[in-house]
C-alpha cells in the first residue's frame, strides 16, 4: 500500500477556508474573544505562526487580521491562492450542500465559488458540485426589489458578535456580505463603513440600499442597518429584525421604544 506524499507546509504562506465556517480570534487561545469568520472559499494570507496551533491571518474578503487554529485550515501556495481570490462567485442559498465523489459539505449564504462555471467550483482538493443559486463574478444587477429580497435571507438569523452567517451574525457582516452580492465591497465594520457614501440630508429621502448609522452615548458609530424603504431598517439587536426608522432613530414595535439613536444616513448605491 502506497503512502501519501507528507506536503512541506513550512514555506507556506497562504490558506484557504475549506470548513463552512471558521472562526477568527483576537489572541492565539482558546475562550478569546472572537473577531469575525472565514467563510467556505474565502482566502488568507499568513503573517505569523505560533506554536504550531496558531497563525495569524489576513483575510482577502475583509481585510481582517486575527488568529485561527492551524488544525481548521487549508494550506496552499501563491498560485492557489491567487486563483481562488479572483473574483469567486458567492452562494445565495441560506444553507446549500456543495459536493464531489467522495464529500459533501453545507455551506452558508455569502460562501465564495471560486472558479464557479454554473455548475461546480474548484478548490485545491478537486472540484464540488454547486446547485443552488449563486452570484457570478460580476455580481447581481440592483434593483430595490432584489435588494430587499436578498438581505431579507437573513432575517431572524442570531445576533453573534464576530458571526458572519445566518447562524449567527452581527450587524457590520450583515452589510458587507448584502453589498458585496452586487459588487458593493465595504468595510467590515460599522465605524469603517461610516467613512463611504454620500450623505442622504432627511429620513424622508431615503431608499432601499441606504445605510443608515447610530451613535452611543459619546458620539462613537457603534451600530447601523439597511434601510428598506417605506420607513423600515434592517440590522442586527439579538436578531436580523426589521424596525421603523425615524429622525430620532430605530424604534423596536415589540419593546415600544427607541433601541438606537440614528447620526446620519448614507448612500453607497
Amino acid at each position: 500500500m502506497s503512502k501519501k506524499k507528507k506536503i512541506d507546509t513550512k514555506h507556506l504562506f497562504h490558506g484557504v477556508c475549506h470548513l463552512n465556517t471558521i472562526p477568527v480570534y483576537t489572541k492565539p487561545m482558546d475562550g478569546t474573544l472572537m473577531w469575525s469568520q472565514i467563510l467556505f472559499g474565502e482566502t488568507f494570507v499568513i503573517i505569523e505562526k505560533k506554536n504550531k496551533h496558531w497563525y495569524k491571518i489576513q483575510t482577502t474578503q475583509c481585510n481582517v487580521k486575527g488568529w485561527i487554529k492551524a488544525m481548521q485550515i487549508q494550506l496552499i501556495d501563491e498560485t492557489w491562492y491567487d486563483k481562488l481570490s479572483n473574483q469567486p462567485a458567492s452562494s445565495l442559498e441560506v444553507c446549500h450542500p456543495l459536493f464531489n465523489d467522495e464529500t459533501t459539505k453545507n455551506i452558508v449564504i455569502g460562501s465564495s465559488l471560486p472558479c464557479f462555471d454554473g455548475i461546480s467550483c474548484s478548490m485545491p482538493d478537486g472540484k464540488y458540485i454547486y446547485n443552488g443559486q449563486a452570484t457570478q463574478e460580476e455580481g447581481l444587477d440592483f434593483t430595490p426589489e432584489l435588494f430587499v429580497k436578498i438581505a431579507r435571507r437573513y432575517l431572524f438569523s442570531p445576533e453573534l458578535e464576530g458571526g458572519r452567517s445566518p447562524f449567527g451574525i452581527d450587524g457590520g457582516a450583515l452589510i458587507q456580505l448584502v453589498f458585496g452580492f452586487f459588487s458593493i465591497k465595504l468595510p467590515r465594520f460599522p465605524d469603517e463603513q461610516f467613512l463611504i457614501g454620500e450623505i442622504v440630508d432627511f429620513v424622508e429621502l431615503s431608499k432601499e440600499g441606504d445605510i443608515a448609522f447610530c451613535e452611543d452615548q459619546d458620539g462613537h458609530i457603534h451600530h447601523s442597518g439597511i434601510v428598506l424603504g417605506d420607513k423600515k431598517v434592517m440590522h442586527v439587536h439579538g436578531c436580523v429584525r426589521i424596525d421603523k426608522l425615524d429622525h430620532h432613530g430605530f424604534y423596536n414595535q415589540d419593546l415600544r421604544k427607541y433601541t438606537h439613536k440614528l447620526r446620519i444616513i448614507k448612500r453607497v448605491i
